[in-house]
């Protein structure tokens, strides 16, 4: 079970990165577009959720090493029983590392066994951070997207509160536009992060049943550390879709209680227009038949179950 999972995760954590790496001038222009607050003006608590950002990057990633770490480190202390294991039954397995590694020479002699054993640290830690990282990455700029939309909701709740006709066509003319830039800015995220998240979701559940498995076995602890960081990672992914889509569906509600029963009548007609725009939902895709949210966890999740229940049979 687990070769299975360390080549399902590397398998799909290379075409994550792949995938990313491809993407990086469409992420960068929409990096960029994002830092732009000359137009609509910078949303209000921006400084604020940029420092609760920053710290949360940095548990993340301490998260990240001290895990591996930790889940390296018990697979060394699982060596003797290893090596045992080996002289019961005959086998040459390399023990004391990630997963049964197959080597085209031995790794009896101390100093190549350490030295690999450096080697395997190493790879692993540049290999499985990424998927984690990748999925922060999706959050954060979701996050400042939905920054964006309360931003926008704002502006819409205020823009009647003068009567003048002129004054108010403007502001709203202005909100058409925000929302305009904003819908753009979902659909290129949705563009950089929709493939990666595809491979995230199969492969996640894929893995999860294995490692399901390798806590039947026995294997409870380094079970544990492997299983929370991809439902870890899965949580982010679904919670990050799931925010977007809640914004999004208060586009209309903020429209609704404004002073929009106060201006012409040849206003409130194209505040119509502006409430059957609101109707389009911004979300995060995962592949073309997937949304990110609340009910695929659940759906990933029971998906997982009924693999473990088939590889326990």
């Amino acid at each position: 079970m687990e070769d299975v999972t360390l080549v399902a995760s590397i398998t799909g954590i290379y075409y994550m990165t792949f995938i990313y790496v491809k993407n990086q001038p469409k992420l960068a222009n929409l990096l960029k577009a994002m830092s732009n607050f000359q137009s609509f003006g910078k949303p209000t608590n921006f400084d604020q959720k940029e420092k609760k950002l920053n710290f949360l990057s940095k548990v993340v990633f301490i998260y990240l090493t001290v895990g591996l770490t930790q889940y390296i480190a018990l697979k060394f202390n699982q060596r003797e029983e290893c090596e045992e294991r080996n002289k019961n039954q005959g086998l040459r397995e390399n023990c004391g590392y990630m997963a049964q590694l197959w080597t085209p020479f031995s790794t009896q002699n101390i100093v190549v066994y350490y030295s690999f054993h450096v080697h395997v640290f190493l790879s692993m830690q540049l290999l499985m951070k990424p998927n984690m990282l990748l999925t922060y990455h999706a959050f954060e700029i979701t996050e400042h997207l939905i920054l964006r939309i309360e931003h926008l909701n704002q502006m819409l709740h205020e823009c009647f509160d003068n009567v003048d006709y002129n004054f108010s066509r403007s502001r709203l003319s202005k909100c058409i536009l925000y929302q305009t830039d904003i819908l753009n800015l979902a659909k290129s995220l949705d563009e950089c992060f929709s493939n990666g998240m595809l491979t995230h979701i199969t492969i996640t559940a894929i893995i999860c049943a294995c490692i399901g498995k390798q806590f039947t076995e026995g294997d409870y602890l380094c079970a544990i550390i492997h299983f929370s960081g991809w439902i870890f990672t899965l949580v982010f992914a679904c919670f990050s879709g799931q925010q977007l889509i809640n914004a999004s569906e208060s586009i209309p509600t903020a429209i609704w209680f404004s002073k929009w029963y106060e201006v012409d009548i040849k206003l409130q007609r194209e505040v119509l227009f502006v409430l059957a725009r609101s109707q389009k939902i911004f979300y995060l895709t995962a592949g073309p038949f997937n949304v990110l949210c609340f009910p695929l966890f659940v759906s990933v999740v029971k998906m997982s179950y009924s693999m473990l229940c088939l590889l326990t049979k």
